[in-house]
């Protein structure tokens, strides 16, 4: 049996040698770039700046974004294209790799939205993301309440996101395990927006904190899930980290502790009685000390033990 010391000199071990891109568009605070490519067509709103409209005021983390225009609303008969680059080269021995982002709505959702398409050929063909056959993905979407976010069926066809959560962010995660398929240098992702003739003036599609991560743990909640009654997402976590779980019995006693490696409590997140259903909370980033590392989420639910290993991903 691996003594703890060890173990945990293991798993920081692990941490540091995972690949890690991110593009923020304020620099990346010392981290490689993810390259992202905008779409040279005329029609073409995507900018990158500070977004200074009516719905989209700020950026998810200052001050830029990737937004369809900083400041005039979407015209109607549109499409606007951006595509980024996933190097493949960095894959090999991790099992999982995964691009997770921050989105942002406002569109007519009748005659206006947003897909995203995947190629494995050099950008020769594209299929909508959710309908990869090739690699499937595992995605997750939630809002900053940490409910999730469905996507839907769009006026022209393809699955993707549409109308309007007003101010808040939708954390958007797509998760592809190795598979040993034969691939090319880069997979591209395609993010498309688009309006038709009929299509009512909105702020658009607002894009921000790109991170593409090649790493040996899973960050979905649904594979990090123990006994189904706790859960968290995503893992590693940059901003927050979404936690839910649920009370079967009234008046139950929750306590929820984050601790590090060596035991010590770092921060305790709940502690209280709770009545019988569905919980949730968010820890945010700005709540544990930097620069980041691993910790552990350990929870009391009544007679329900459970420890739950965590990464902060350092900036």
């Amino acid at each position: 049996m691996m003594r703890p010391l060890l173990l945990s000199s293991f798993i920081l071990s692990i941490s540091a040698n995972a690949q890690y891109l991110v593009n923020n568009f304020d620099g990346n605070n010392g981290w490689p770039e993810l390259p992202i490519v905008i779409d040279t067509a005329a029609s073409n709103l995507w900018q990158i700046g500070p977004p200074q409209k009516t719905v989209f005021q700020s950026a998810h983390s200052p001050v830029k974004v990737i937004v369809t225009d900083t400041v005039q609303p979407y015209p109607a008969g549109n499409v606007s294209q951006f595509t980024v680059l996933l190097p493949t080269d960095q894959w090999s021995p991790w099992p999982e790799f995964f691009l997770d982002f921050q989105q942002k709505l406002d569109m007519d959702s009748a005659h206006a939205g947003a897909y995203i398409e995947i190629s494995y050929d050099t950008a020769a063909t594209w299929m909508n993301v959710f309908e990869d056959w090739v690699n499937p993905p595992v995605v997750q979407f939630y809002d900053e309440t940490g409910d999730p976010v469905t996507p839907v069926q769009l006026s022209n066809g393809q699955t993707g996101f549409t109308g309007s959560l007003g101010s808040e962010w939708i954390w958007s995660s797509f998760c592809w395990v190795q598979s040993g398929i034969p691939l090319p240098d880069t997979v591209r992702m395609r993010f498309t927006f688009y309006s038709d003739s009929l299509a009512l003036p909105g702020d658009g599609w607002m894009l921000d904190d790109f991170e593409y991560v090649v790493y040996i743990a899973h960050p979905i909640s649904e594979y990090i899930k123990k006994e189904g009654f706790f859960v968290i997402a995503p893992n590693p976590m940059s901003d927050r980290l979404y936690i839910a779980y649920d009370v079967e019995d009234a008046s139950t006693p929750v306590r929820i502790d984050v601790i590090d490696l060596q035991g010590r409590l770092v921060r305790n997140l709940v502690d209280e009685q709770q009545q019988a259903g569905d919980h949730k909370r968010v820890l945010w980033r700005n709540e544990l000390p930097p620069p980041g590392g691993v910790y552990l989420l350990r929870a009391s639910i009544g007679a329900r033990k459970h420890v739950e290993r965590f990464e902060v991903l350092g900036r």
